[in-house]
């Protein structure tokens, strides 16, 4: 018979001196039913303890959040592992509700689900119909991410540390994540139901910010080369279409995004 599979909650976080925050995060803290790795990035001389064997904690003197993200998927141990931030709020029963994912798509590498805003709506437009995908293109939080430990070690996939918070380009680590499972030719999912509710802005509402206009163009000329160019002139039209820029600022914003992928290709040669 094949054995359960166990949960692993990878929470990244900066300078905590005790484990008091979880009692936010989850409002019924039960680690027989998952167990946690907490990332603390932290400059503090006192480092995070932890006595609770299923609550492990790693202090690390990095900065970044795909950094914090790459050092728990090195070091976790569950069977399926979930993102997490250190300001939401997990759902009751959220354990159950990945238990079931993985079960009803048992070939899932990895499988989304939504969050809440803080006034418990759909913090974005979700599609409503779920299942396995073959495409990256739908915008992912890192919070809805979960994923297969062995697959992802396996094929070595781990976040592009150019990309996140505190990064060189502080979003589009997620999708890059994603289009790294569907390269190596794994199967992803998702599941139209919500894990948990995350207060504050989504990304949608800042899309006209320079950085959110860099960090998109170089995350597309990653997964799309050349054709990012062509990629480009459409963004910035849809930018002026939907009021997220003026019609003077169009020009503007384009340059922005040839700008961000000089600097990748720079990049890029560097490495």
């Amino acid at each position: 018979m094949k054995r359960n599979l166990n949960l692993e909650v990878l929470i990244s976080t900066m300078n905590r001196k005790d484990l008091s925050f979880l009692d936010s995060l989850f409002p019924k803290l039960d680690t027989s039913l998952y167990s946690i790795l907490i990332i603390n990035q932290t400059q503090l001389e006192e480092d995070l303890v932890s006595t609770n064997p299923k609550i492990r904690v790693i202090n690390s003197r990095t900065f970044g959040l795909s950094k914090s993200r790459n050092l728990a998927i090195d070091n976790a141990v569950g069977d399926i592992l979930l993102f997490s931030d250190d300001d939401v709020i997990y759902l009751p029963d959220f354990q159950n509700l990945i238990f079931k994912a993985y079960k009803t798509y048992p070939e899932a590498t990895l499988i989304s689900f939504q969050f809440l805003n803080d006034h418990r709506d759909l913090a974005k437009v979700y599609p409503k119909r779920e299942g396995y995908l073959k495409s990256s293109k739908r915008p992912l939080s890192s919070v809805e991410i979960s994923f297969k430990r062995r697959h992802v070690l396996s094929f070595g996939i781990r976040m592009d540390e150019r990309f996140g918070l505190g990064s060189i380009f502080p979003s589009g680590e997620e999708q890059l994540f994603k289009n790294a499972v569907l390269q190596n030719h794994l199967k992803t999912a998702y599941v139209a139901a919500p894990l948990l509710i995350h207060p504050g802005k989504t990304s949608a509402s800042s899309l006209e910010s320079k950085k959110s206009i860099e960090a998109t163009t170089a995350q597309k000329y990653m997964l799309y080369n050349n054709w990012t160019y062509l990629w480009l002139v459409k963004y910035v039209f849809f930018l002026f279409r939907h009021k997220y820029i003026s019609f003077y600022d169009q020009v503007k914003a384009y340059k922005t995004g040839m700008k961000a992928i000089s600097k990748l290709k720079t990049l890029s040669d560097e490495d």
